[in-house]
């Protein structure tokens, strides 16, 4: 085979295939420059080349994203040519925008971002399994725990806690959620309980300081998408709940809230504060819809010698994605 190469195959021009697991699309087989990088499920299109390279035979392909397509090789062991069971599937950001790849990779592990693209059905990611410290995110968990545990009683909020509630959201205010962290929950062991009864992992609370709390930002995405959808709280609760997140205050909306174009529906929490090294934290995570199109988002850094710092980076993240997945 070496000598003779591999047996000849047709391959179907426009026939698309799906990969299979996480998988790098080269600019030539075998020893090609990283182009993009998809993930399970992920549909590629054949351009009708394949080649035998040391005994194994690759695909031309197309791969294409809002906005945005490439071309690179990739193995035909990688790729099914069975549709599969579900039409969610993943890639990285470069799929999406080798710009924003880029730019990422120039911030390295300070920066973890995911998408998850409702409209498609598609996950981008980048360093999305990363924990990162919550700061002032970790208010959404407590609200959705703290009304999973009154409807389990068959309650509803009093008006002194929906003004908890309220100026938590709403505000940011510390001492609400420390107020419904420790005294209305009992701790970081509520949070974990509830998470586990979601099927939620990727989020480790801090009993000592709730800010302090860890999370990766495919779980914040996972998390807002259940609550988008309607897996938990009541139809009742869930309106409250993205009522609340849909009227942040202005100040508090750096980053998801102030990069989307204008008619857009948010529903975000954003986060940040000095970190145990003595560097800035800073996230945004939303849910944003427009129009027929809809995405959740959740960008994290760490590290920042200054707010500012990750401020710029959040909103630089959130305008590019937003550029891309909205009309």
């Amino acid at each position: 085979m070496n000598t003779l190469g591999g047996p000849d195959i047709a391959v179907k021009t426009q026939q698309t295939v799906w990969a299979q697991g996480e998988s790098s699309l080269l600019s030539l087989p075998v020893k090609g420059q990283e182009m993009a990088h998809v993930g399970q499920n992920f549909p590629l299109t054949l351009l009708g080349e394949a080649e035998w390279q040391s005994g194994m035979l690759w695909y031309h392909v197309q791969w294409s994203a809002p906005k945005n397509s490439g071309n690179g090789w990739i193995t035909a062991s990688a790729v099914s040519y069975n549709a599969p069971s579900t039409m969610l599937s993943h890639a990285s950001i470069d799929v999406l925008s080798s710009d924003l790849a880029k730019y990422l990779r120039q911030n390295g592990d300070s920066v973890g971002v995911a998408v998850y693209d409702i409209t498609r059905q598609r996950t981008y990611t980048y360093n999305g399994n990363v924990s990162f410290a919550m700061a002032s995110s970790m208010k959404v968990p407590i609200m959705l725990a703290f009304f999973d545990k009154l409807e389990s009683q068959g309650q509803e909020p009093d008006d002194d806690q929906m003004q908890l509630l309220t100026t938590m959201i709403e505000n940011s205010d510390n001492d609400s959620a420390s107020a419904l962290f420790f005294d209305e929950l009992g701790g970081a062991s509520a949070i974990t309980n509830y998470l586990q009864k979601i099927g939620i992992t990727g989020l480790e609370p801090n009993d000592d300081a709730w800010g302090y709390s860890t999370v990766t930002p495919q779980t914040m995405v996972t998390l807002l998408t259940l609550l988008q959808q309607g897996k938990i709280l009541t139809p009742y609760d869930r309106s409250i709940a993205l009522n609340l997140m849909r009227n942040v205050e202005t100040d508090q909306q750096v980053g998801v809230g102030d990069t989307v174009p204008q008619g857009a529906l948010v529903a975000l929490k954003d986060g940040w504060v000095v970190g145990p090294d003595s560097l800035w934290v800073m996230n945004s995570s939303g849910i944003i819809t427009r129009g027929k199109e809809a995405y959740i988002i959740a960008v994290y850094t760490q590290g920042q010698n200054a707010l500012e710092d990750g401020q710029g980076i959040v909103r630089h993240v959130c305008k590019a994605i937003a550029d891309k997945l909205l009309s």
